[in-house]
């Protein structure tokens, strides 16, 4: 009886966890550059189950395999979906979106230090500061191709399609576009990500602003996926309440006797 317990309370676990990672992607639908993420859920090693007897001479022996069971699921691990997202025109300045050429593999991001550290984001909504530093959504100081934080003589400035910044009529620095081959080896932290391993090249991208990528959440879809974890996580709840109740009357019966 206690293994269909804990096999349905380890089912809410991994769904409940679901519905975080769904509910994250729901509230970041109008967060421009965001990653859905879709989370992995793996089955424990199934046991075999074997009928044994026993002939009287203190000796059990199998007389047939019944069949295996299944001892569970958990999530293994959370993992961003880096499709494109749409394009959107806004007009604004500090918007940039990062056009990938065709053949393009893995993903174009920004990098931006953050508390000392080098972050990798595909949000391009950026922001100058009262010191005219260029700054992501998040605060980081946005970094050249050089890996310098990017000061403006003023808060006008153009961007080129190689990513040139001019400002005052001076060539201030050229934005930094990195590519990231391999997306196993990005961490998430927040809406950006941390680089296991080597730091990514340059990209061969098109910088064009006054546009920027909208997140890439399928409102329609995550809606569906978060009503019909919701309805699963229920059900695991009435398998581990008649457990419950199945555990009290034994007790009960095991008190009369």
């Amino acid at each position: 009886m206690l293994r269909g317990l804990y096999t349905a309370a380890g089912a809410m676990n991994a769904l409940q966890r679901q519905q975080e990672i769904l509910s994250n992607n729901l509230g970041n639908v109008r967060t421009p550059g965001f990653k859905a993420s879709n989370g992995v859920v793996r089955s424990f090693p199934e046991m075999l189950l074997a009928q044994v007897s026993n002939p009287g001479n203190g000796r059990s022996r199998v007389q047939g395999q019944v069949g295996t069971l299944s001892t569970g699921v958990y999530l293994q691990e959370t993992m961003p979906r880096f499709s494109a997202g749409s394009i959107s025109e806004t007009g604004s300045p500090t918007d940039v979106y990062l056009k990938a050429p065709a053949g393009f593999t893995g993903a174009p991001m920004f990098a931006v230090e953050q508390n000392g550290e080098t972050l990798y984001t595909t949000n391009g909504r950026f922001a100058v500061d009262e010191e005219r530093f260029l700054r992501s959504a998040d605060g980081g100081y946005v970094l050249s191709n050089a890996g310098a934080r990017i000061q403006l003589p003023s808060s006008e400035f153009t961007l080129s399609a190689d990513g040139q910044i001019t400002s005052l009529g001076e060539n201030v620095a050229t934005l930094g576009a990195y590519q990231v081959d391999d997306l196993a080896t990005l961490e998430q932290v927040g809406n950006d990500y941390r680089v296991n391993g080597d730091a990514p090249a340059l990209a061969p991208v098109t910088f064009q602003q006054g546009f920027i990528e909208e997140a890439n959440v399928n409102l329609d879809q995550t809606m569906a996926d978060l009503m019909m974890t919701y309805r699963q996580f229920e059900a695991n709840q009435k398998v581990v309440q008649a457990y419950d109740k199945s555990a009290e009357r034994a007790i009960e019966i095991a008190r009369v006797r």
